[in-house]
């Protein structure tokens, strides 16, 4: 066996474990030979590259680099030996470095993105990442494509864009949220630099928590993801940070008709760090310009704005270890005084905290220990007439995680890790003198999880992902074992096969009582009710008909077990059974994607064909529902044009069928307690037995760059719903009028904005 390297240090217990059991003690000698440790980085953006091959052909050895980058060459001879770095869509790097015995080299691999010039060398570095994809319904959005795509604000946003791909849905355009394959946001797992983020949304749901300037890259797994994520029944949403630049400071400006953004980057001892902050300024304009007494109101306005801070820090520790340390900050608030009548004040936001730090054992095994936190809260409160009220939810939990990669051989690369986080739920509200906490929603549950997971490549042409992932919650008493395995199978050059099947389960559930995110509230899976569960079927093909034309087309079933509903009139109740019954659904459609990405006219075309339903036999009569997520068809149309090294123009245009609505048959009232008031509830009708308007929407932009005062800059014009179509939002019903009257909400006019940015 060969012996590796080893550096003591304090590790994870499954690190321990690992080497201790696997690896023969004969094997964890120090030797005096040399070492080469580094992190391979695109030459003029300094971000780091994941998945580059570092080769020694002279000893037949290398390693790849990890997704900070980063790689370690161990156990090498002292003496001259030449490294080869290769990484598809750039130039080939060789260095020649000289190495004294026990010598620590390190190194910053500069990759040269391969020119657009050579066109055939484009498509053909385009068409082996896309076939070398062994991961079925993965979408990957870099910030240079979230740019192109014509914006609401002025503010790009990666969910946006991602809901211009087929499979993904959003209720309306007033909403960020992620409706992916028949599943509502929470069954989505969102994750920043491994974080889990619980309410990724501003501006009531408007724009996401993501702040493009500060993003490195986006990837979304639509189904059959690998066994290394859990806790979610639909798929993974994993967002990166950018790294600082290590050599450099670097800054960037921008500022749009509702926010303005501002970017640093620089170097500090050992690595470098990046901040990113983002704050609107409607407040702050209003008052500035004393818009009350401009519109002649009475009346105060409301006071509101939403912020965002991103840092990292990147520290290369030695040749072996590099530490990433990662953060964000984020809040909405509202104030809105209306003369004594109705006081409100509204806050909710994120707070984000880890660390991850990658020890490198040998070129072909490393380790990853990662810590956090993150929470969620909103706090609302105010007073009705001479009432009171407060409404307090919050989430946070704490987290560790330690993973093993270990690429065993050629053949396979093996996968391990464990995982324990520590949540704290609180949900309570105070109306008049009345508080009535929730039931179940004030414990400290644990959760618990371990995976392991092998991609097996036993040819060229195949390759097989498959494992195994077990979660536990101490709250719902329950230990889930989820098998799941993804098989690709290249038919030829220009076409890949793929299938994959799993298990999922979730303990964690997000519940919206309201019209707007800041209403929402997570709750915890308890016993005696099992967790919820899919099983998902996916098969797919994708290639290339004829360059540069990429096209995938992918068919998708999910089974759905003990998934939850809010049955809003159980309200007052405080039991959490009453309020979130659970029951089955289904979940299966069609998605067909068209993409052209080389050349001055670039885009895609996405169609969907979806059904979902849901039976909870505490609502709608026990009988088969549509949920409101639920439209048959789904067209998205992107197109973007470089006229010239200064002008580029874009395009969205977007079609779906109307959207399942329930509609009010009548009302009752109730009495709040403590407040000696009445209140009408609405009597809903057949669950998603009717639907809204089909909607229509056109966007478009235009980009000029230029300089200014000898730094680059560029402006940008974005029209939001072009022709002006007003899309219907939902439906209210008078039921106090005989007939009942219908009327739409509709959503947002033509809305043109500008925007500025500039890099330094």
């Amino acid at each position: 066996m060969k012996n590796y390297r080893f550096r003591m240090s304090l590790r994870g217990f499954s690190t321990l474990f690992f080497f201790t059991f696997i690896l023969h003690p004969s094997s964890l000698i120090l030797a005096q030979s040399a070492s080469i440790s580094g992190h391979v980085r695109d030459s003029v953006t300094h971000e780091a590259l994941a998945g580059a091959r570092i080769e020694l052909r002279a000893l037949h050895g290398g390693a790849i680099s990890d997704r900070n980058g980063n790689f370690s060459l161990n156990e090498l001879p002292e003496g001259t030996l030449v490294i080869e770095v290769h990484l598809i869509g750039y130039d080939s790097a060789k260095y020649n470095i000289v190495l004294s015995e026990g010598e620590t080299f390190n190194i910053n691999v500069d990759m040269r993105a391969q020119s657009i010039s050579g066109t055939e060398i484009t498509i053909e570095s385009e068409r082996e990442r896309e076939l070398e994809k062994t991961t079925v319904s993965h979408i990957e959005l870099t910030p240079a494509m979230i740019d192109k795509v014509p914006s609401l604000g002025g503010e790009s946003d990666p969910f946006r864009v991602l809901q211009l791909m087929p499979g993904v849905k959003a209720l309306s355009e007033l909403s960020s949220g992620l409706y992916i394959r028949g599943g509502p946001p929470d069954q989505t797992l969102i994750l920043l630099d491994d974080n889990v983020v619980y309410n990724p949304t501003h501006l009531f749901g408007f724009f996401s928590t993501f702040n493009t300037d500060a993003i490195k890259s986006v990837d979304l797994i639509k189904g059959g993801y690998p066994p290394e994520y859990g806790g979610r029944l639909t798929g993974v949403l994993d967002v990166t940070t950018r790294e600082g630049d290590p050599n450099d400071f670097h800054g960037q400006s921008s500022l749009s008709m509702i926010a303005a953004r501002q970017t640093i980057e620089f170097p500090v001892p050992g690595g470098s760090m990046l901040i990113s902050g983002r704050r609107t300024y409607i407040d702050e304009f209003l008052n500035a310009v004393d818009a009350q007494k401009i519109l002649g109101d009475t009346s105060p306005l409301p006071q509101y704005y939403f912020y965002d801070l991103n840092a990292k820090i990147d520290e290369h520790l030695g040749a072996s270890d590099h530490l990433s340390i990662s953060g964000y900050l984020g809040a909405d608030n509202l104030y809105y005084p209306t003369n004594g009548v109705i006081d409100l004040s509204l806050t909710w936001g994120n707070k984000l905290a880890s660390a991850e730090w990658t020890h490198f054992f040998s070129d072909n095994l490393f380790a990853r220990t990662f810590v956090g936190y993150s929470a969620y809260s909103t706090q609302s409160s105010g007073t009705i007439a001479s009432d009171s009220f407060v409404f307090d939810n919050s989430i946070q939990e704490l987290s560790a995680k330690e993973d093993v990669d270990w690429r065993a051989s050629d053949e396979h690369d093996l996968r391990m890790g464990t995982g324990l986080s520590r949540y704290t739920f609180n949900f309570y509200n105070t109306l008049g003198t009345t508080n009535k906490p929730l039931k179940d929603t004030g414990g400290v549950p644990y959760y618990l999880s371990a995976y392991t997971q092998d991609e097996w490549k036993p040819s060229e042409s195949v390759t097989a992902t498959y494992g195994l992932r077990a979660e536990w919650l101490d709250l719902a008493n329950a230990i889930t074992l989820d098998p799941r395995a993804t098989v690709a199978y290249q038919l030829n050059p220009d076409w890949t096969l793929k299938a994959s099947t799993g298990i999922y389960h979730q303990f964690l559930h997000l519940v919206s009582a309201g019209e707007y995110t800041f209403f929402d509230f997570w709750v915890p899976g308890t016993a005696p009710l099992p967790p919820s569960q899919s099983t998902q079927y996916i098969l797919g093909l994708s290639g290339y008909p004829a360059d540069p034309y990429f096209v995938s087309c992918e068919v998708y079933y999910k089974k759905l077990n003990n998934i939850v509903e809010y049955n809003e009139t159980k309200f007052l109740s405080d039991s959490i059974t009453e309020i979130f019954p659970r029951g089955t659904g289904q979940a299966y459609g069609m998605e067909l994607f068209l993409r052209e990405q080389t050349g001055k006219f670039t885009g895609w075309i996405g169609y969907t064909l979806s059904w979902v339903t849901e039976q909870i036999p505490e609502l709608n009569n026990g009988q088969p529902f549509y949920p409101t997520w639920d439209q048959r068809n789904d067209i998205q149309l992107v197109l973007n044009y470089k006229a010239s090294d200064r002008w580029t123009f874009g395009a969205t245009w977007t079609f779906a069928t109307g959207q399942a609505n329930t509609s009010d048959i009548g009302y009752y009232q109730i009495a709040l307690d403590g407040i000696g008031q009445q209140q009408d509830l609405d009597i809903p009708g057949g669950l998603g037995a009717e639907r809204l308007p089909d909607y229509h929407r056109a966007d478009a932009s235009a980009t000029y760059s230029f300089q200014m005062f000898g730094k680059s800059a560029k402006a940008s014009l974005d029209i939001f719903n072009l022709y002006n179509h007003r899309n219907v939002w939902f439906q209210v019903v008078d039921t106090q009028k005989q007939p009942p009257q219908v009327s739409d909400v509709l959503s947002l006019p033509i809305i043109p904005t500008l925007g500025i940015e500039v890099t330094y």
